[in-house]
């Protein structure tokens, strides 16, 4: 059905005089098209027949899942956050393995990579502290992404064009899509915080187009595409369909990352079926990927206890589900995490070891890590999986 369409308008292009020759900057266009994204607080919305009952299908499997599994999958929500914070980065081609990702969270150090990554993590925790989707949620959670890795712009409106694709870094000319003037964006986002708050809509066809509309207004210099995922678990979250922001719908979206950029440019066109469908898809293959993670967490642990032969009271069975959640861990975190002492979480990784459950590893000079190869593995699997699907 017909929703607002983008439209563009001619502005003035104030060539750069930093890091360009004079006379790449005398060859710059000195005008370019830049978006005029339309309101959205008060359209009514109208979608199709079949594209509202797979958003039905989709929410009553995650209201489901959530509810069905809110007691056994507490130990795995951790896990869960971290698959969908790193699904979100792989679609803006971050990549790292689940290995460095953990040890970069553990140390502060590592790859770039895995640093943004763990930004990522840090911004998904935060989502299940939040409820309300606001215009200050979305820049709390921005600056919680980009604290470490861009600071002066972390939590920060852009002040400057930007543009999606192209030829050019210098001038948008080419480009894919060039989002509104950053003039417009505090104004647009008031307008999309007044569609956020409205109850009149599905719960998963709101999400799904306060991302799309999101990503058009795009008020980020950088991070606009993860923070939009994550605003979609604050949106669910207010509405009780996903309580623990457990549900890895990013996951659903690597899985059709040509499909999700061409439901983007199809909203920008008007048509708000196509974003609605996949996200419906993509949270019904979330679903699947929750209950799959879980089950082959919860047969690890079994695998786990027939290995060991120790005392019913002793620290290692409090240890195993632990490594569960942090699949690299060190004897503080033990000590911390289950008021044990250091000389007994010292003690519970080096039998844990010995069977070959655990590794040792020094991370640096000060820190001596353990890590869970099987869990590690696990994850891996899983995002090799959902790249090539």
């Amino acid at each position: 059905m017909v929703w607002p369409s983008v439209t563009y308008e001619t502005l003035p292009w104030q060539a750069a005089t930093e890091n360009i020759s004079r006379r790449a900057q005398l060859r710059t266009p000195r005008k370019y098209e830049s978006a005029i994204v339309p309101r959205i607080a008060d359209e009514e919305l109208q979608l199709r027949p079949e594209t509202l009952a797979a958003a039905d299908r989709a929410t009553i499997a995650v209201t489901r899942f959530d509810a069905t599994h809110a007691t056994d999958l507490i130990p795995f929500i951790p896990l869960l956050l971290r698959g969908e914070a790193v699904a979100s980065s792989r679609i803006e081609q971050l990549t790292s393995s689940s290995r460095k990702i953990f040890e970069a969270e553990l140390s502060g150090s590592g790859s770039a990579n895995a640093k943004l990554i763990v930004a990522n993590v840090r911004q998904m925790q935060r989502v299940i502290a939040v409820d309300t989707a606001t215009t200050e949620t979305l820049l709390a959670m921005h600056s919680v992404l980009l604290q470490d890795a861009a600071p002066r712009i972390a939590g920060r409106l852009r002040e400057q064009p930007v543009w999606i694709g192209g030829p050019d870094n210098h001038h948008p000319g080419g480009a894919l899509f060039v989002p509104p003037h950053h003039d417009h964006v505090p104004e647009l986002l008031a307008d999309l915080e007044r569609f956020m708050s409205r109850r009149d809509i599905p719960a998963l066809a709101q999400a799904a187009i306060t991302h799309a509309q999101l990503e058009t207004i795009h008020p980020f210099a950088d991070g606009n595409g993860r923070t939009g995922r994550a605003l979609v678990h604050v949106l669910l979250k207010t509405h009780g369909i996903s309580v623990n922001g457990s549900v890895p719908i990013s996951a659903g979206l690597l899985s059709h990352i040509d499909d999700y950029f061409a439901a983007l440019d199809a909203y920008r066109q008007g048509d708000a079926d196509q974003i609605v469908n996949l996200f419906a898809a993509s949270a019904l293959e979330a679903v699947e990927y929750g209950t799959w993670i879980a089950d082959e967490l919860n047969t690890l642990l079994d695998e786990w206890k027939q290995q060991l032969a120790a005392r019913s009271d002793a620290l290692v069975w409090r240890v195993l589900p632990l490594l569960l959640q942090r699949p690299v861990i060190t004897t503080r975190i033990v000590v911390e995490e289950l008021g044990a002492t250091q000389t007994s979480a010292g003690n519970a990784l080096e039998a844990l070891a010995q069977v070959g459950i655990v590794t040792g590893a020094q991370l640096d000079r000060r820190t001596r890590a353990w890590r869970a190869p099987d869990v590690l593995d696990l994850l891996d699997e899983f995002a090799e999986r959902r790249r090539r699907t």
